[in-house]
């Protein structure tokens, strides 16, 4: 038995834009807290996030809001996110 590396897994990728940086994500739905965690990378595991995403496959034109334990579908090319890092007092 050969191993046949050009085997089609059917694996899509969905090129997204976080805080106006390209990511590329495996999943065609994204979390409010897997936005979090790619936007700011070992942040604080208590902070809360203020997301903001335009394009997506979503209600009103695909613009909207995410709150914790919120997802969203994303399309193949074109969803962006503004993440921003809210503190408490």
């Amino acid at each position: 038995m050969s191993d046949n590396t050009s085997v089609q897994t059917h694996a899509k990728t969905y090129a997204v834009v976080i805080n106006g940086t390209p990511h590329t994500l495996d999943d065609e739905i994204v979390s409010y807290e897997s936005l979090g965690a790619l936007a700011f990378p070992g942040h604080d595991p208590a902070a809360i996030f203020t997301v903001a995403y335009k394009n997506a496959i979503a209600p009103h034109g695909g613009s909207g809001t995410l709150v914790a334990g919120e997802s969203v579908k994303v399309k193949k090319k074109g969803t962006s996110f503004d993440v921003r890092l809210t503190t408490r007092s």
